[in-house]
């Protein structure tokens, strides 16, 4: 009797090692479930600059309080938009903190955050410079979407018409930002050494240009009429 409950004793433990095993062991059956990604938080992002440097007002709620920190990495947007979208720009974006602060020359020092990848924060607004020496400024975007970025938006990507600045008259002004009404441009714009008085903001709409001539939204808030130059090759930088 003592034989049996001593045999039997033997089998317990022997399938309490197989069930402890089968417990710690995974089933080939059901693989281990795999590492789940990262989640990168999202962030409000109006740009902004000091000390000379592009900088990002940064925020976790579209209220603010907003930030400001340097942005750094290829995907910043600075660094994939052409200058006239970006300079107006406002974006939702991914990205983290990289736990460095920058200095420059002791005029002031801002966190670095690494951009991952951004989207418009409402819609999408382009502005064009008749004189300027920059050829981002005196591209025509009015036909695009402002939804979403174009194609047209990007560094390497197609270009849109240019305007032929010779042929610009100032039409009206509006608000410089379409977001905020409250946005005047400067009380005079100078273009090509001569300066124009801005025309009242409550005389914005509606503009009729001539034939053959096309509105261009100011970067300052002026609004032209301009003619188009034909799409050849993209002009130099």
């Amino acid at each position: 009797m003592r034989s049996r409950g001593y045999l039997a004793a033997l089998a317990l433990v022997g399938i309490g090692i197989v069930g402890l095993y089968s417990y710690l062991t995974p089933s080939p059956s059901m693989p281990a479930p795999p590492n789940e990604p990262e989640v990168v938080p999202e962030y409000f992002a109006e740009r902004t600059s000091d000390c000379d440097v592009d900088l990002l007002n940064l925020s976790k709620s579209d209220a603010g309080p907003f930030k400001r920190v340097l942005p750094v990495g290829p995907n910043q947007p600075h660094e994939r938009l052409r200058r006239n979208v970006w300079e107006q720009g406002r974006y939702q974006v991914r990205g983290r903190f990289t736990g460095k602060v920058r200095e420059f020359q002791e005029c002031a020092s801002f966190p670095e955050f690494e951009v991952l990848d951004f989207k418009p924060w409402g819609p999408v607004q382009r502005c064009a410079s008749p004189g300027a020496l920059d050829a981002d400024m005196l591209s025509y975007t009015d036909d695009l979407p402002e939804d979403r970025y174009a194609a047209e938006d990007f560094l390497g990507g197609p270009w849109p018409p240019l305007i032929d600045d010779r042929s610009c008259r100032p039409a009206a002004a509006c608000a410089l930002d379409k977001r905020r009404a409250d946005s005047r441009g400067s009380i005079e714009e100078v273009i090509d050494g001569e300066e124009l008085p801005s025309l009242d903001g409550r005389f914005c709409h509606p503009v009729n240009c001539e034939p053959g001539e096309k509105r261009v939204d100011g970067c300052s808030g002026v609004i032209w009429c301009c003619r188009l130059l034909p799409v050849d090759e993209p002009p130099g930088q």
